[in-house]
């Protein structure tokens, strides 16, 4: 297949040099945005897998390489959530800001880090 009919997302068959295989364990905020995704999906079909895959196959090349697999889909819910009208973005972000708060963590969505507070 042409490079020009591929998405910048379409990687299959090119080369990528080795596979790592190291066992990673989920993160806390990973699990909690699989379960979300799948309650989106599965137990109501508000958001579906073709609907979070059109979202972050639409960020543009350099987002889409910046964002790791589960930053894609939570970046990805959060805009599919804000397009459909039932949480903004903001309000997605104060709750979080809340919640890096009270486990001492300050949370910058400009530069996406985090840093503990002393």
């Amino acid at each position: 297949m042409s490079d020009v009919l591929r998405g910048y997302h379409d990687v299959g068959g090119r080369p990528a040099g080795p596979v790592e295989r190291t066992v990673h364990p989920f993160l806390p905020w990973q699990k909690v945005s699989e379960a979300m995704r799948v309650a989106l999906d599965t137990k109501s079909q508000l958001v579906t897998l073709d609907e979070l895959r059109r979202c972050f196959e639409s960020f543009g090349e350099d987002l889409y390489n910046t964002l790791g697999f589960y930053e894609r889909r939570a970046e990805a819910l959060t805009v599919l959530l804000d397009e459909k009208g039932l949480i903004s973005r903001a309000d997605i972000q104060d709750r979080m800001l809340a919640m890096a708060m009270a486990q001492g963590i300050s949370v910058n969505f400009a530069t996406r880090s985090i840093e503990r507070l002393e």
